[in-house]
């Protein structure tokens, strides 16, 4: 299993309505390939999570590319993973600006190089704080 963080750019025509398309076409469809996450988006911005098989995930992440409500999507950080963050969340959703996330900087800054661990799971426990939090 492997867990993979991935930021992109919103294309300026995106509405909320589209983002909770996304969402709900993740959660219908994410169980069956044993995918869980979650997606952050606001400020122009989508920053996701998906943690899963690790062929479910890259081809999860090839579509990714090719959806046009979004570009400049960049790989921020990929692990292997032995439990999930996520495991509640067919693809939970934070409406926040990506960059109020405080470690989110760091990893933009250093994407070419290898970012700590535990400062990556961290973020992602911060993240999983934060849907609890939303329930």
């Amino acid at each position: 299993m492997i867990r993979l963080l991935y930021i992109s750019k919103a294309s300026p025509s995106v509405s909320d309505e589209q983002v909770q398309e996304i969402l709900m076409s993740a959660r219908r469809n994410n169980p069956a390939n044993g995918i869980t996450g979650v997606l952050i988006h606001g400020g122009g911005q989508f920053m996701q999570v998906l943690e899963g098989p690790e062929q479910k995930i890259l081809r999860q992440y090839v579509k990714i590319l090719d959806d046009r409500r979004h570009d400049d999507a960049r790989i921020l950080h990929v692990s292997p993973a032995h439990t999930r963050i996520f495991e509640q969340w067919s693809m939970g959703g934070i409406a926040a600006n990506p960059l109020q996330f405080q470690h989110v900087s760091q990893f933009l800054d250093r994407r070419l190089e290898v970012v700590d661990a535990k400062t990556f799971t961290n973020t992602m426990r911060e993240f999983a704080q934060r849907l609890n939090a939303d329930k």
